[in-house]
């Protein structure tokens, strides 16, 4: 069976029946001209939204991905701002770009990715789009969910004084990339870690329990965002949108055991890959410097890492980091990925 025999709405329909998780907040879902979302679903609630696309030779290289991996991260990553905001997803169209040559096959077990994350975050797939693409295989995803009205979180409340926080490690994703790039044989070090490394860069877990804790919690978060680009160019983000700077410690910059084995076998960029690499999908956020330890201690009996890295500073658009020597050095502006630069 091919996409010319089923056609658009062949398609369609066989993909919707792979989608198992139905929202009660759904009134309408795939089928009509609109999926029909019930707002807010509580009083006290607000709104939040995103979109986000991802586009073959751009964001992923099928040589180097399942269909599986990549239907379940192209929904994970726009969890992942859901979650930056302090708020819960709940409803997702998901649009896809086909081109000719895609084989059914390959959309099934995307959308059995889709339907995997779909159900184990409690969102409804409700709709989309499907049209051919001339090349490349591309992918849209915007997610619908909510937060509390009062309890919800920016870029921009950044403050001098406030603490720099971040959950997990930094780095694992792009050094996975450049394990599978240079070949999983050629890099140095024991099979697991590389697998490990690998997982974190295909498949990616967005940051909801910790989100939700910060939520929950009367701890004073500023300013808050996700590490899509890299920790400085997402640091930045909120410095601008705060009008404040930033200094970073060094010694206190978090990274994974795999990490360290692989930096001590293999020559590469440990550094770079900490401060620009992207796609870890951390949350970064400030907080007022007396909640640090409870939130810390907090975490921690949860069995989620919780690190403090840094300090916000009163000189707008410069930060800084203080070596592991004390030294302090003026970091560039915005290194990380950028669409039209690289």
């Amino acid at each position: 069976m091919n996409l010319r025999h089923l056609g658009e709405f062949g398609l369609i329909a066989r993909l919707q029946s792979r989608l198992k998780f139905r929202s009660p907040q759904t009134i309408a879902g795939i089928g009509d001209d609109c999926a029909v979302y019930r707002p807010g679903g509580r009083r006290g609630k607000v709104q939040i939204v995103t979109c986000d696309s991802l586009i073959e030779k751009v964001h992923f290289d099928l040589s180097l991905t399942t269909a599986k991996q990549l239907g379940r991260k192209a929904l994970a990553v726009s969890i992942s701002d859901i979650d930056a905001m302090g708020g819960i997803p709940l409803l997702a169209l998901v649009s896809i770009g086909v081109p000719a040559k895609t084989s059914v096959r390959f959309l099934e077990r995307f959308y059995d990715g889709l339907n995997e994350i779909s159900q184990e975050y409690q969102i409804e797939l409700a709709g989309g789009d499907t049209v051919s693409s001339p090349n490349h295989f591309y992918i849209s995803v915007t997610l619908l969910g909510e937060a509390a009205q009062n309890r919800w979180f920016s870029r921009s409340g950044a403050r001098p004084g406030d603490k720099i926080l971040v959950t997990g490690t930094l780095g694992d994703s792009a050094l996975g990339l450049r394990i599978l790039k240079s070949g999983k044989k050629s890099a140095n070090g024991p099979q697991t870690s590389k697998n490990l490394l690998i997982q974190k860069h295909l498949d990616p877990t967005p940051r909801m329990p910790e989100s939700r804790m910060l939520a929950k919690s009367r701890a004073k978060v500023t300013a808050m965002i996700d590490i899509s680009d890299g920790l400085m160019q997402d640091l930045a983000h909120i410095c601008k949108a705060s009008g404040v700077g930033a200094v970073l410690w060094e010694e206190s910059l978090p990274t994974s055991q795999p990490f360290d084995k692989f930096k001590a076998l293999n020559d590469i960029p440990a550094q770079e890959l900490v401060l620009a690499g992207g796609e870890d999908y951390e949350l970064l956020f400030t907080l007022s410097s007396e909640n640090v330890r409870n939130l810390i201690c907090r975490f921690d009996r949860a069995g989620r890492r919780l690190a403090c890295i840094g300090e916000i500073t009163g000189t707008p658009g410069e930060v800084s980091m203080i070596g592991k020597r004390g030294q302090r050095k003026i970091l560039p502006q915005t290194p990380g990925f950028d669409h039209f630069t690289k």
